[in-house]
């Protein structure tokens, strides 16, 4: 063991410092160091708090351009590797997605503003206006509010994160929604439930008391056109919950449904499967044998699709990310109560937001 440690200090400094570093915090019997990797071999009764150890061990090096990794196939062992040198897009790029998310929200917003403005030389403008306080800023501040969730949380668990990629789209909807990227490993099980769920909790609680405003500000402007959105929306439970769905379908102002879709992006991301938020939240609570959910609720979703042919895009689209969700850097340690209540509070969160069929052309 000491001349394994003693060949790491010629070919590195770096590299002798892991090996000091890991066994101060773990009893080891054996180091072996591969090309790829050096493992650190212990016994659990060796080493009662190794959740404790191996968070610190990780914490630690990361930051050092290091990974470590728990396994327990076999023997018990510490893997330590290099982490991959990847170069990310400036702020630059955050900063000009949102300012053409927020522009194509503000048009499409001004698109379903225009049954609400009386024609006149200004209508034009004021039609833009619309856009802009009853559409794009309650939508993009449901969207990175819940952006802003994943991030806070991340940053609490010691995992790096982006600024989150807003994605524009000057049709539809205005928008394909926001993403944040993790730049670290998942560190653990609680932390991809608390990190999967913080977005979607997040985004909630701000789309929730936006729906009572939504309703309210809807009340004081009254149609003067013809509906201009080309498709009726279907309201989920948490709308009947409070008796807020409305009498008739068309037109909707544009708030309610700047809300609305703030409430089914919720939804979506709740979906439980793949790498999206609720993928992240089951794979933290059942850990390896959520890849059975997966699979179910894949199936789930092409069997919605023929009543709602966008669930088919949505299978296709986890299919090309990935269905398997990755491990957390330590996948064998307990979850606590708090994280089980997270995982139902995030199930419940799914199926107040839920629509089956969302839209219906007009």
């Amino acid at each position: 063991m000491d001349s394994t440690q003693e060949n790491i200090r010629v070919q590195s400094d770096d590299l002798s410092y892991v090996v000091g570093f890991v066994k101060s915090k773990v009893n080891t019997y054996d180091i072996q160091a591969g090309p790829m990797d050096i493992k650190f071999y212990y016994f659990e009764s060796d080493n009662p708090n190794i959740e404790k150890a191996f968070d610190e061990i990780r914490t630690e090096l990361v930051d050092r351009g290091y990974i470590p990794f728990l396994s327990h196939d076999g023997e018990n062992f510490i893997g330590v590797t290099r982490k991959p040198n990847v170069k990310y897009r400036g702020t630059i790029v955050n900063i000009v997605m949102l300012a053409l998310t927020l522009a194509s929200t503000i048009y499409v917003g001004s698109v379903y503003s225009a049954a609400f403005v009386a024609p006149s030389p200004n209508a034009e403008y004021i039609r833009l206006l619309y856009g802009l306080v009853f559409f794009s800023l309650p939508l993009m501040g449901i969207l990175g509010i819940h952006e802003l969730g994943h991030f806070i949380v991340a940053k609490r668990h010691h995992v790096k994160a982006s600024l989150p990629f807003f994605i524009p789209f000057p049709v539809g909807l205005g928008t394909f929604g926001a993403f944040i990227s993790l730049r670290d490993p998942i560190p653990n099980r609680r932390a991809m439930t608390e990190i999967g769920a913080a977005g979607p909790i997040f985004g909630f609680l701000t789309a929730l008391p936006l729906i009572f405003v939504a309703h309210y500000v809807g009340t004081l402007f009254h149609p003067v056109a013809n509906a201009v959105i080309p498709f009726q929306i279907r309201y989920p439970l948490v709308y009947n919950l409070f008796g807020l769905v409305p009498t008739s379908s068309h037109p909707i102002f544009p708030m309610v449904f700047a809300v609305w879709v703030g409430m089914f992006a919720t939804a979506m991301n709740l979906l439980p499967v793949g790498q999206l938020d609720g993928g992240h939240v089951l794979r933290g609570v059942m850990g390896r044998s959520a890849i059975y959910v997966d699979y179910a609720f894949l199936a789930f979703l092409f069997g919605l699709g023929f009543l709602y042919t966008g669930w088919w895009l949505l299978a296709i689209f986890v299919l090309i990310i990935g269905i398997s969700h990755p491990p957390a850097l330590d996948d064998y340690s307990k979850l606590r109560q708090r994280d089980i209540l997270i995982g139902v509070f995030a199930l419940a969160m799914f199926i107040l937001t839920f629509t089956p069929i969302p839209l219906l052309a007009s």
